[in-house]
């Protein structure tokens, strides 16, 4: 049966161009490609580090179509303006490992120095291709401004750093785990320390270290029922929520190796700290 359809790519393809120069000479972009079919418009400039494909990037951006639909941005206002806010996405700067990335995006990225503006367009084949995602179309042209914020060549000792701030700006001192884990409790809780087997029920909000909330349920009546260990916990909960006792609150600081590590997951970057309000309800 697959004999039987059509193949259109070329057709898609050829439309696709005809787009593009359209959106060209009605944005009066005048810019030559690259190479590779990129056009790289750089809208800041400043002199920083520059990325290597190995590196992490730190960035926040919009992206649209050819005929001005945005399809995603990490800048909430823009969402609203958009009518595209979702309440389940957390806004603000977000992290690729460049080699990761989109083939148009880890070749742009390395044009561009950290604390640079500018503006990406990426035709399909260095995009999706005749891939469908979402309100992108097969062979849809992206465009894209990105602000490169940070660049990350070493995870860890960045991320050390990003807490040590934190410490020092919320008051806290200690020493982690042999794991990394930090806990500093603010209610000690009473009897024995949750032993592992253990079914708890534990209220807590995260967020990162930059105060963005991910993830909570502390304006829920019910709190969120687990079992320790979980293979479907992060290991920071594992190790940490063994530490408290019923009726203990405290703050966790879980490192990226003990959390979503180099994947991240949904909302949460690659190589990113989490930080957990906990407070233990019960367990048994």
């Amino acid at each position: 049966m697959n004999g039987c359809i059509r193949d259109n790519s070329e057709e898609l393809k050829e439309n696709e161009r005809r787009l593009l120069e359209q959106y060209l000479l009605d944005n009066g972009i005048t810019q030559e490609p690259t190479a590779s079919g990129l056009y790289f418009i750089l809208l800041e400039d400043t002199v920083g580090i520059e990325p290597d494909v190995t590196d992490i990037v730190e960035f926040e951006y919009t992206g649209w179509l050819v005929d001005d639909k945005v399809f995603g941005t990490t800048y909430r206002s823009v969402a609203e303006e958009e009518d595209i806010y979702s309440s389940n996405i957390v806004y603000g700067p977000i992290r690729l490992i460049l080699q990761d990335a989109l083939k148009g995006l880890t070749e742009g990225f390395q044009l561009m120095e950290e604390g640079e503006k500018a503006m990406m367009i990426l035709p399909s084949d260095l995009a999706y291709g005749g891939s469908t995602i979402g309100i992108i179309s097969s062979y849809s042209t992206l465009i894209f401004t990105i602000h490169l914020q940070k660049v990350i060549s070493d995870p860890y000792l960045h991320e050390q750093t990003l807490i040590k701030n934190f410490m020092d700006e919320n008051g806290f001192t200690g020493q982690p785990t042999a794991s990394g884990l930090y806990y500093f409790p603010s209610v000690e809780g009473e009897g024995d320390l949750i032993p592992s087997g253990s079914r708890v029920q534990v209220k807590y909000k995260g967020y990162f270290l930059d105060g963005r909330v991910f993830d909570s349920n502390i304006d829920s009546e019910t709190p969120l029922s687990i079992t320790i260990p979980g293979e479907l916990i992060i290991e920071g909960w594992n190790q940490g929520i063994q530490m408290m006792k019923k009726g203990s609150k405290g703050t966790l600081i879980v490192p990226y190796d003990l959390a979503y590590g180099a994947m991240g997951s949904n909302n949460i970057s690659p190589y990113m700290t989490l930080v957990f309000d906990m407070e233990i309800v019960n367990f048994q």
